[in-house]
């Protein structure tokens, strides 16, 4: 395949990845004789690459990558969403239809980023999957924005960038930021995360998008709750056995249940016993049987965050 390179130097040994294929520079050829072997091509230096796995599309960008290993998985991540999106085509057209005749009754909400990475193939890894994210529940969804992708150090540039756009998160990935950055991030409290594992950084997303699909309850946080076993009570339903970890339940208070990073609903209180009386506070320490209004399929280690009024 022959293409153009626009930025950097492309060198023989170079990992790879084109669109859905990969591969690794076994050789570059001068396109001008087809004959002249090169060692490396530079910028706006048209060449022949052999080495690629599979047959790239015109127009496809080529990017080096720091392994065979992470350029196979990219590639291989790309050729399953193109499957998907061939094989889901005509129902994702069906729901654009319907959505246009009766309307999106949910709220599109957005979570920003902006990606800063020790090379741009790994910036551009990272960004590709951050942007494939999506939540929903039945009012809202939540996708993710970059606002930048690039690779480098966090600069100063980039939390004033960051700074525009409220509750925007800075991912560095396998870089650190300067002390001006750090120091401008810190006084306009603009998080800054560090990772080294792409994984890493899409489960930290994926937790701040839970939190945009569905915020903090109504209130002021009194207390927390883990559930340790449920009890079915005849005629009640499932009741949480307990225990208040810090601060207090009140009984009416606006819960959330966590199981791990994922938020499953909001309630309120329901009931509160203390052993077999009812309850209106339990406080730190001390075990409950917690009942939830529209809520009941509790799991040992949930977690029920209490917020009050």
């Amino acid at each position: 395949a022959t293409a153009l390179v626009k930025k950097g130097t492309l060198r023989i040994g170079d990992i790879f990845v084109a669109g859905e294929t990969y591969g690794k520079v076994r050789a570059l050829i001068d396109p001008n004789d087809g004959k002249t072997r090169l060692q490396e091509a530079g910028p706006s230096r048209p060449v022949n690459i052999v080495g690629f796995e599979g047959i790239p599309d015109a127009g496809d960008s080529l990017v080096v990558m720091n392994d065979e290993q992470a350029a196979r998985a990219l590639a291989e991540s790309r050729q399953r969403l193109a499957r998907e999106r061939a094989s889901s085509s005509y129902q994702d057209g069906l729901m654009d239809s319907v959505s246009l005749v009766f309307g999106s009754t949910k709220e599109s909400r957005e979570m920003c980023v902006l990606v800063k990475a020790d090379v741009q193939g790994s910036a551009e890894a990272l960004t590709r999957a951050l942007r494939e994210l999506k939540l929903e529940n039945d009012e809202a969804v939540v996708t993710v924005k970059v606002l930048v992708s690039e690779a480098g150090e966090v600069s100063k540039s980039d939390v004033a960038i960051a700074s525009v756009t409220p509750g925007t998160t800075i991912i560095a990935f396998n870089v650190a930021a300067s002390y001006a950055a750090m120091e401008d991030a810190r006084s306009q409290k603009i998080p800054i995360e560090y990772y080294s594992i792409v994984y890493d950084a899409i489960e930290s997303v994926e937790s701040r998008m839970q939190e945009v699909l569905s915020p903090t309850p109504e209130g002021e946080y009194s207390g927390s709750a883990v559930v340790q076993e449920v009890f079915n009570i005849g005629g009640t339903g499932n009741i949480a056995g307990s225990k208040c970890r810090d601060g207090v339940l009140k009984k009416g208070g606006n819960v959330r249940v966590m199981r791990g990073d994922k938020i499953l609903i909001e309630t309120r209180i329901k009931s509160l016993r203390n052993f077999k009386a009812e309850a209106d506070t339990i406080e730190a320490g001390n075990e409950c049987g917690i009942g939830l209004i529209d809520f009941e399929d509790f799991q040992p280690d949930d977690v029920i965050e209490c917020y009050v009024l």
